[in-house]
């Protein structure tokens, strides 16, 4: 386990979805994380544009480790009625000292 205060960066794998700005969905997307047992390192979500929300969740592990519960994960929260888009790529995130 990583201490919470390593300078490090962390590597992992981050989700981005473009979603309809809607708190119930924004929660059924991280219980999605929380019910495969990831470690999320971040979570940002920012105003895409009127009533559009980008969401990004970052989770620990490599790709090899990750990647086939990570496209589990995007392609299950695609379904969902609000997303409009979802996809991966890897990530690198500096946790604060």
């Amino acid at each position: 386990m990583t201490p919470l205060h390593s300078p490090r960066p962390a590597t992992g794998l981050a989700q981005v979805y473009l979603i309809e700005r809607d708190a119930g969905l924004l929660c059924r997307i991280l219980g999605l994380y929380a019910a495969r047992g990831l470690d999320v390192l971040g979570v940002d979500y920012a105003y895409a544009a009127q009533d559009v929300t980008s969401l990004q969740v970052t989770v620990a592990g490599t790709q090899a480790e990750t990647a086939d519960i990570v496209r589990v994960l995007v392609d299950k929260a695609s379904t969902f009625v609000g997303v409009l888009a979802a996809c991966e790529h890897e990530a690198e995130q500096r946790r604060a000292a």
